[in-house]
């Protein structure tokens, strides 16, 4: 048995989504269980209208822009179940606008997030659905939230795996024995009361992995747009190469220093039961792609991880107060209170920085809760740059012409944060 995840970009268009059949019956009659993200740019369209929601902007248009593509799919993909799609999308509409009417003060904001942003994944299924049904495919749709269980941080949550395992193997395993094709959304899971959490950016590469090892799979296979797994971005980096063969470790390692390529989370369940990762490229599914295991050498050659829409946060106290072990504290404390991912960060005796995502609309509580105790200085939007097995004159010639606003060389790891986007090298 084993897992397929196929990532958002790799089912935007209705050709992409007719190619999934494609790879269901290259499988047959092996049970497999399929694991989608949103369509294309879904969850930043729900992202932006939960944002306007926030703002009291119209999101109407946005709204609109997201129902008309997901039509247009529709229309190019059924014909026996067009209508019934249609009805579907039609209450997936009325339902999002219901939640965003919901008074703020009787939800958290994570959770109502979490409500928003979960409704891409679930739609991308169900006309995924209807379209292997047309096809005569023998596939069962399952909502991940009835296997998927985890606790209340909503934006961030942790995966509950007695919870999970039990229910996984309770809804997946009697379906696989049905119908050999199960299919089911990432990203998306619930809490003991039955309400909708999300596994953090990229989580739908996590959920891939959380079944592949409750099922025990054979392997779990992601599928992306880009080749395997690559040293750098191509579009910026013209010595980008790709590996063939990565160690879990330099994965994860990887992963936790901000390769968008996978969630952080998915490396260690699959290296605990030794379930190899593969991430091959979708539209050239013949090529061989990145393998991802025990056994292979650490990386020899240099990696760079740029993350764009930064922000950088110094902290300060008066002088002449350190930043002792309670200031420490208490930053570390409301950066757990806001669920905030943490990229980088530096001390000094007198000043604290730190380097995260700026996309998120936590960071304005955060700020204004970290101000009743500091001076904050927040500077945005800046770029962090991260390179692994660096060479020393590295760092110095890629950002010669860069702003270094914070730099930090650790053993093996150089990282920089900087007003400018570095120019394809």
């Amino acid at each position: 048995m084993k897992v397929f995840k196929f990532g958002g970009a790799c089912i935007q268009y209705p050709e992409a989504v007719r190619k999934l059949e494609q790879f269901i019956k290259s499988e047959q009659p092996h049970p497999l269980v399929i694991v989608v993200s949103a369509m294309g740019k879904t969850t930043k369209g729900l992202e932006k209208i939960f944002q306007q929601r926030l703002d009291a902007q119209p999101y109407d248009e946005t709204l609109q822009h997201l129902y008309l593509f997901h039509q247009e799919m529709i229309d190019h993909l059924l014909r026996k179940l067009r209508q019934e799609a249609y009805q579907t999308l039609a209450l997936w509409k009325e339902q999002l606008v219901t939640t965003l009417s919901v008074p703020a003060v009787d939800t958290s904001l994570e959770e109502l997030y979490s409500r928003i942003v979960a409704e891409g994944e679930l739609l991308a299924s169900k006309i995924i659905d209807y379209y292997l049904q047309e096809q005569n495919v023998a596939c069962a749709w399952l909502d991940a939230r009835r296997c998927i269980k985890t606790n209340s941080r909503f934006c961030n949550a942790q995966v509950d795996w007695a919870a999970t395992k039990h229910w996984v193997k309770k809804n997946v395993i009697p379906l696989l024995e049905k119908n050999q094709v199960v299919l089911t959304q990432g990203f998306i899971g619930s809490n003991e009361a039955g309400e909708t959490t999300t596994l953090g950016k990229e989580g739908s590469d996590f959920t891939g992995a959380i079944l592949a090892a409750v099922l025990r799979a054979q392997s779990l296979t992601i599928w992306k747009d880009v080749p395997g797994i690559m040293s750098a971005d191509p579009k910026l980096f013209k010595q980008a190469t790709k590996f063939d063969h990565i160690s879990y470790e330099a994965m994860a390692e990887m992963a936790f220093y901000g390769a968008k390529v996978l969630h952080p989370k998915t490396i260690q369940p699959l290296a605990a039961h030794n379930i190899p990762l593969y991430v091959k490229p979708f539209h050239r599914p013949h090529e061989a792609g990145t393998e991802i295991t025990h056994g292979f050498p650490q990386l020899e050659h240099p990696v760079y991880i740029l993350q764009k829409n930064q922000g950088l946060v110094h902290l300060s106290r008066e002088h002449p107060t350190f930043f002792d072990e309670e200031h420490l504290k208490e930053v570390f404390h409301q950066l757990t209170q806001h669920n905030t991912r943490v990229n980088m960060l530096a001390k000094s005796a007198h000043t604290f920085s730190i380097c995260l995502n700026a996309d998120s609309y936590r960071i304005r509580t955060l700020l204004a809760a970290l101000n009743q105790k500091f001076q904050v200085h927040y500077h945005t939007p800046v770029n962090l740059l991260t390179i692994m097995h660096q060479d020393d004159s590295l760092p110095k010639t890629l950002l010669q012409q860069e702003t270094i606003l914070l730099g930090q060389q650790r053993p093996g790891v150089y990282q920089a944060v900087f007003q400018h986007e570095p120019k394809t090298m």
